[in-house]
């Protein structure tokens, strides 16, 4: 028996630095367990220690030996067994097992509590359902937040095209055809107008400030008012935009579905001004 008595000892010490191990890795304190388990904190770190003298009858110490064990998530019958084992040649647990057995009947060990695991981290407490929910929230927001830019940039543009184009009514086609052959108007400044009898892409500026850049649709006409030119920086179908400049009927830009790129309409685009018969009568009188 003296032989296995450091057997004894050595493979209980093992037993217990084997459970504060276990522990220790998974960040748990004893405080925890006793909270957990119901089990005096005295009678944990005992077991730790191999104090067997602090520890009640084996009985109830296996029991809180199992119970330590489940908390930690290991094989609470394995642990119990090795338990037994490493506390086989130790004449103390002997001599109380078997005092145990003579004197106590045996206890009934109530079930024990649920068992806490341990605080998972925040993100594995909450459903990939949620996660999944979030990103698409965030890509709809996101989704949504351009296509409010997009309007918003789209109504000022078509704002400050309305600041500079004024609306015109349809003319009747003697009425056309009368302002066709008109001449400058009264005022100083220059005057256009766009009929659409094709869809054509049209890019146009009014004393350099860009006012359409858009694809225009047939049927639509635009009127504008500048100071000193017009400048067509694109025309898509140069077939499908009649231009009219200061009253007069502009000859066709070019043919069908042909591209043009920095047609320019300013003073010097309008004829010469005509004389009426009174002057012409004066001219020929001082030419004689």
């Amino acid at each position: 028996m003296p032989d296995n008595d450091p057997q004894s000892h050595s493979e209980l010490a093992s037993f217990g630095e084997e459970l504060r191990r276990e522990r220790e890795i998974r960040g748990i304190s004893l405080k925890e367990i006793a909270d957990a388990t119901k089990i005096s904190k005295r009678f944990l770190e005992a077991i730790e220690r191999n104090d067997h003298k602090t520890l009640p009858a084996p009985v109830f110490t296996r029991g809180f030996v199992r119970e330590y064990a489940r908390y930690l998530g290991l094989n609470a019958e394995d642990m119990v067994n090795r338990y037994n084992f490493a506390a086989a040649g130790d004449d103390r647990i002997e001599q109380s097992l078997h005092l145990d057995r003579l004197t106590q009947p045996q206890p009934v060990i109530p079930p024990p509590p649920p068992i806490k695991r341990g605080i998972p981290p925040v993100y594995a407490r909450v459903d990939r359902n949620v996660w999944l929910f979030l990103v698409i929230v965030a890509v709809l927001a996101v989704a949504l937040w351009f296509a409010w830019r997009h309007k918003n940039a789209r109504v000022e543009n078509e704002a400050a095209a309305r600041a500079v184009v004024a609306p015109r009514a349809p003319r009747p086609a003697a009425v056309a055809a009368a302002t066709a052959t008109a001449t400058q108007p009264a005022d100083n400044n220059l005057h256009l107008t766009l009929d659409l009898v094709e869809n054509s892409w049209v890019t146009l500026q009014v004393d350099g400030k860009t006012v359409i850049n858009d694809e225009l649709r047939k049927g639509d006409q635009r009127t504008f008012e500048a100071q000193d030119n017009f400048t067509f920086k694109t025309i898509g179908n140069a077939a499908g935009v009649k231009v009219t400049f200061n009253g007069i009927e502009q000859p066709p830009l070019g043919p069908d579905g042909k591209v043009l790129h920095d047609r320019i309409f300013d003073r010097s685009t309008l004829p010469p001004p005509v004389m009426d018969g009174a002057d012409e009568t004066q001219t020929t009188r001082t030419s004689t």
